[in-house]
């Protein structure tokens, strides 16, 4: 463990209080916290999935020494009463951790950390082994608004490993929606979510269009032409998604719907009638990107629910 790091530990007990087996080889569930409201609600989150996959969670609290060094630049901190900042916000962090640990029955770790919150978050995420990372939305705008002193979209950007943003209470999700496009980002998250997930009701989804429709009919396409075009992509994407089923699903228990439309409004819309979870690749079209895909970004940003984002 890094020096300055702190741990709380706790066995694992089913409902009944018999010990569940030891998660070490496990990949551990990882939550980021600034004590926030949205923050506490993704560390309930976090303990119900580190609990559902009988593994670990890490509790991370990043200090933000600029926001620090500057608050020390515009008062007088040398004659303010109380403890240390940092100490008593690891103090805190083990109280959290230990607390989260006895109730959900799981082995948990305080872990904090100083510098860029984004990065470290990632960073740590990375060296931990993190399954996931869960954060908690926080306001309308949180795509712009901080999460630890550094935007939510940063962290997004720079995971390398899926995030869950949490919006409501654990309970496990028993409908999860898996946005496609076939690109391998969205074939990692519709397997990430047959794994995560097997006794959920999964829905594959694939919106498809006409490339460039309106200029085809400014250009003279007619109906009947669009019509035709409509119906190969349509053909492609079924053909895409059997494929997709095939490879991800051999349980055969996963539904699959296949719209005509935009992506954003057919997941949002689709979402809201039947989902908990939406889980979604996290860059479309070809895998590589650093900056998340505008679906992605847009489906993360307005979605009502959870969204799990998979790199």
């Amino acid at each position: 463990m890094a020096p300055g790091m702190q741990s709380t530990k706790a066995w694992t007990t089913d409902a009944r209080g018999w010990p569940l087996p030891r998660a070490e080889e496990r990949s551990p569930i990882m939550v980021a916290t600034d004590f926030s409201d949205a923050a506490s609600l993704a560390v309930e989150v976090a303990a119900g999935l580190a609990r559902h996959l009988r593994t670990d969670l890490h509790v991370l609290h990043v200090f933000n020494d600029g926001l620090w060094a500057t608050l020390k630049n515009l008062y007088d901190t040398q004659h303010w009463s109380g403890d240390d900042p940092v100490l008593s916000t690891r103090r805190r962090l083990s109280a959290l951790t230990a607390d989260v640990a006895f109730r959900h029955g799981i082995r948990a770790m305080a872990e904090s950390e100083s510098g860029d919150p984004a990065a470290m978050i990632a960073r740590f995420a990375g060296q931990c082994g993190a399954r996931m990372v869960v954060i908690g939305k926080a306001g309308d705008d949180w795509l712009t608004d901080s999460i630890l002193g550094e935007t939510a979209l940063d962290l997004l950007e720079q995971a390398e490993v899926p995030v869950w943003i949490a919006r409501r209470p654990y309970g496990a999700p028993a409908r999860i929606l898996v946005a496609t496009d076939f690109s391998g980002s969205a074939r990692r998250a519709a397997r990430l979510a047959c794994e995560l997930f097997t006794d959920g009701e999964i829905t594959l989804l694939n919106a498809y269009a006409v490339n460039q429709e309106n200029r085809l009919r400014i250009g003279g396409a007619s109906d009947e032409d669009i019509d035709c075009y409509r119906l190969a992509e349509q053909v492609s994407a079924e053909t895409a998604m059997r494929q997709l089923v095939f490879e991800v699903d051999r349980a055969k228990r996963c539904r699959t719907s296949v719209v005509h439309g935009q992506p954003v409004p057919a997941i949002l819309e689709q979402a809201a009638a039947e989902a908990d979870l939406i889980v979604i690749g996290k860059h479309g079209g070809d895998a590589g990107e650093q900056r998340l895909g505008e679906v992605a970004q847009h489906v993360v940003y307005h979605a009502a629910g959870d969204v799990l984002l998979v790199p």
